[in-house]
């Protein structure tokens, strides 16, 4: 049954369901993406089917992750009790994410990769199209204003994602997984994809991604040809130049770190490193606790963002969040988790140092913690790394 082909186009449509994103969350009660439930009933039936008979073994690989994982769920039970338990619930639901893509990853085919990203090009541009020929905003929020509040979002592509940055963080992952080594080869084979994506990613506008992405390739090729080098960097500078000068526009009467959205990241961390100034070394080294963010730090105004008391709470980025919360050693594990993983990567394969680079951005601009259930595409990353194994094309 576990081999069957319905389970096979499963695990297929499971991938796929996370280009749609918000189209496919499901009331049950509660809010959760058709992907991540299709995750747990697939999980459910590889248990049964094993019989509970198999033993779960863990990858050295895996040593911070783990440590990490019993860190925060400990610290929530300890220091905040069991209003962090649906944070948990969240970092759960990723687990179970990670689980699917090392149990199946062999079964994920890569024409699927190029199904996901063809999604992710026509329901971006198709977005957009609406907003500039019809000035209709997609929206998958109660709080119709989201899209009317000044900033950037509205004029960005960001398919049926709720943020552009979720939409430049899944095609960024998907572009990698894509292009893998040569990006040279992929272009020749896939000339209109590599020319969509590029488009769609500079409609996006996320420059965080973006330099990720060129830096990667650009880096590798580049150091060889010098006027090529040249020509590309005077075309990354133009449309860098374009894309300041939009924002500009857009965020009128604001300049510099205001127009990159930075503030509301970089001000948090300001006011968590103000506010340990004050506590005491224990404070300092293990945090106030997994899920105090959305109450004690609101209390204490860390947040330029949050101003309502809610035990699941994030900000604008993760850094302040986990530091508050889980204190340096807390951010240490995690940071050696991803070190480990860029360690043992396989020098040969630049574009998981890449796709790495990416994860780490993200953690440092985006509040990923939440969001970390459906980037199957990071996972795929980590299980790339454990098994030394890319996706075979066909």
């Amino acid at each position: 049954m576990w081999n069957s082909k319905i389970i096979h186009g499963l695990i297929q449509l499971t991938y796929l369901s996370f280009a749609l994103d918000s189209l496919l969350k499901v009331n049950i009660g509660f809010k959760i993406h058709f992907g991540v439930l299709l995750i747990l009933g697939l999980n459910f039936l590889y248990f049964i089917f094993k019989g509970f008979k198999f033993s779960i073994k863990f990858s050295t690989l895996d040593f911070w992750f783990i440590l990490f994982t019993l860190y925060i769920f400990f610290s929530g039970i300890i220091k905040t009790g069991t209003s962090s338990l649906l944070l948990f619930f969240y970092f759960f639901l990723a687990l179970n994410t990670y689980f699917f893509i090392n149990q199946n990853f062999e079964r994920i085919e890569y024409k699927t990769i190029v199904r996901f990203q063809k999604i992710l090009i026509v329901t971006g541009i198709f977005q957009i199209c609406l907003y500039w020929f019809f000035d209709y905003q997609i929206n998958f929020l109660d709080d119709i204003g989201h899209y009317f509040k000044g900033s950037s979002v509205s004029q960005r592509v960001r398919g049926f994602f709720v943020e552009p940055n979720w939409f430049a963080i899944a095609i960024t992952f998907n572009t990698f997984l894509l292009i893998k080594n040569n990006i040279l080869e992929f272009i020749k084979q896939h000339y209109y994809l590599f020319a969509f994506s590029i488009v769609v990613m500079l409609l996006n506008g996320s420059i965080g991604t973006l330099a990720i992405f060129v830096g990667t390739y650009g880096y590798t090729y580049l150091k060889k040809n010098l006027i090529m080098a040249l020509g590309l960097a005077i075309i990354g500078v133009f449309v860098f130049t374009i894309i300041i000068n939009k924002r500009a526009e857009v965020k009128k009467n604001k300049e510099g770190i205001e127009i990159f959205n930075y503030y509301s990241r970089l001000e948090p961390l300001k006011r968590v490193n103000n506010y340990f100034d004050k506590q005491d070394i224990f404070t300092r080294a293990f945090g106030v606790g997994f899920g105090s963010w959305g109450t004690v730090a609101v209390e204490n105004r860390l947040s330029v963002l949050v101003y309502r008391k809610n035990p699941s709470s994030r900000d604008g980025s993760e850094l302040p969040v986990f530091i508050f919360e889980l204190g340096y050693i807390g951010l240490i594990i995690f940071l050696f988790d991803w070190l480990t993983l860029f360690v043992k990567n396989h020098k040969k394969d630049y574009f998981i140092y890449g796709a790495l680079l990416l994860f780490l951005v993200c953690f440092f601009l985006y509040p990923i913690f939440k969001f970390l259930m459906y980037m199957a595409y990071y996972f795929m990353i980590r299980v790339m790394i454990k098994k030394r194994k890319h996706l075979i094309h066909g």
